[in-house]
């Protein structure tokens, strides 16, 4: 028994150790990394479990006295005496409470004061008990202190902290024996001393931030991975990479204007061959307010002769597809001064619709190559061509309002010789093709040319979420993400 009253905790050291064999005043060997860091989650998982064990025998005693409440409420008794477990756990409690905590580390001076006490516990056993009194069972052990675990944290020493104190102690060396009631000092304020974490940096010292902190704490409980420095190559690849999605491609400017130019003339021309076609012209002599012929042709006539110099234009037959045209009276419905205008006319339509095969192609062009290389380009070009459309057609629109006599005349005079389209009034072109049908095919051509710009800038126009899609195409293709 008195070996045991020496060695209160049964041979065991700090934490349930085995008790070091070394005498008082010899050091203890350092502890590597991870043992330190297993014995800081033992001390928190041990706070932890004693917290949760009196949280639920809180709730118990509060559940308890609920209870009884609620029976003596429904007995009718205002104060009954507690029964016996409840006032012995409302005893135990203070005492608990008052109990000083006994420090984890005990020293052998504290074992040999414990000595008299445990050689007192059998005499004080011999005495009888006193009647009617339970008999009290073994005074339990006086529970562990709580050690908050900020002081825990707080104790870690951080590499700089390290840096500093070895500075201090190599410019005033001290003897061993004036640092040991500091350390014995610091062992009662934390309950144990931790010892430090790391060593500090090789070179220089970290300054005291969120991240000195957050690296101490990954290098206690694990997960530290240091980031690795980018090399020389990957910051000039990055550079690169930031300079190609800033920058536009060499023939990017170049493809959007000639998108942008091809796209009104390509447009006008379409919108004319849809308006040179027999359907057109059948509505416009159906329009209510279009004159008839003043001559003798019939509704019906007039429709089947004009289809005829329509068909023409489109076809690949000669002049003499108008030229042995006749009428009910067996004479020639087309005159030599005629069918020589309508074969003007339909050399005239027939380069146009060459330039619109060629300017299709450079167009379906200039869009492959923005679509692969600049991200919006496409979407920048057509929007600009149909504003430029827009502008031409107010132009032409206002030219024709001002003065229609002088604006076909001068039509006429760019692409026709001087007194190759002037006619009699009773002439066939005249009767089948009067000045009402070209006012009508001019805003034919007008509607359509509209009802185009109007689908493109709705399609095209530069909102923001369009612009952002476009950015971050571009981003991706500069990155090498997207094709």
């Amino acid at each position: 028994m008195a070996e045991a009253a020496k060695n209160p905790t049964g041979g065991q050291g700090d934490a349930g150790q085995p008790a070091s064999a070394s005498p008082e005043g010899a050091p203890r060997p350092k502890a590597s990394l991870s043992q330190k860091a297993e014995e800081l989650a033992a001390r928190l998982e041990a706070h932890k479990n004693q917290a949760q064990a009196e949280a639920a025998k809180d709730a118990a005693a509060k559940e308890a006295a609920r209870k009884d409440a609620v029976r003596r409420a429904m007995s009718g008794k205002t104060a009954d005496p507690a029964p016996p477990e409840a006032a012995k756990a409302a005893a135990e409690k203070p005492e608990a409470a008052k109990a000083p905590a006994a420090p984890l580390a005990q020293k052998p001076a504290a074992g040999k004061q414990a000595a008299p006490a445990n050689t007192a516990a059998p005499a004080s056993a011999g005495k009888p008990v006193a009647a009617g009194k339970p008999a009290s069972a073994e005074p339990a052990a006086p529970p562990k202190a709580k050690e908050p675990v900020e002081d825990v944290i707080r104790a870690i020493k951080l590499p700089h902290e390290i840096e500093a104190e070895k500075k201090a102690k190599s410019q005033s060396p001290a003897p061993a024996t004036s640092v040991q009631p500091h350390v014995e000092e610091q062992s009662t304020n934390t309950a144990q001393q931790v010892p430090p974490v790391s060593v500090a940096p090789k070179t220089g010292s970290l300054p005291t931030t969120k991240a000195a902190v957050a690296q101490a704490r990954n290098r206690v409980f694990g997960s530290y991975e240091p980031e690795p420095e980018r090399s020389e190559a990957a910051v000039q690849r990055r550079v690169a990479r930031e300079r190609a999605l800033n920058s536009k491609p060499p023939l990017g400017r170049t493809a959007q204007v000639i998108v942008a130019l091809v796209f009104p003339l390509l447009t006008l021309i379409t919108a004319i061959r849809l308006i040179a076609t027999p359907a057109f012209l059948a509505l416009s002599y159906a329009r209510p307010g279009f004159p008839s012929d003043s001559f003798g042709f019939t509704d019906a006539e007039r429709l089947t002769y004009g289809s005829y110099g329509v068909d023409y234009l489109n076809n690949f037959a000669g002049p003499e597809y108008l030229a042995g045209l006749k009428l009910s009276t067996g004479s020639a419905m087309f005159t030599d001064g005629e069918v020589q205008h309508m074969v003007d006319v339909k050399n005239l339509i027939g380069f146009a619709y060459i330039l619109a095969l060629v300017l299709a192609l450079i167009l379906l062009i200039g869009v492959w190559y923005l679509a692969k290389r600049y991200a919006g380009g496409v979407r920048r070009a057509l929007f600009s061509g149909a504003i430029l459309t827009l502008a031409m057609i107010a132009v032409l629109a206002v030219a024709a309002l001002l003065g229609w006599e002088t604006f076909f005349t001068q039509f006429h005079a760019l692409f026709f010789s001087e007194g190759s389209w002037t006619f009699s009034v009773r002439d066939t072109l005249i009767r089948l093709y009067p000045e009402q049908f070209w006012m009508d095919s001019a805003i034919g051509i007008a509607v359509l040319v509209l009802a185009t710009i109007a689908i493109v800038l709705a399609s095209c126009w530069p909102t923001g979420r369009r612009r952002e899609a476009s950015r971050l195409r571009q981003e991706a293709r500069a990155f090498g993400i997207g094709n």
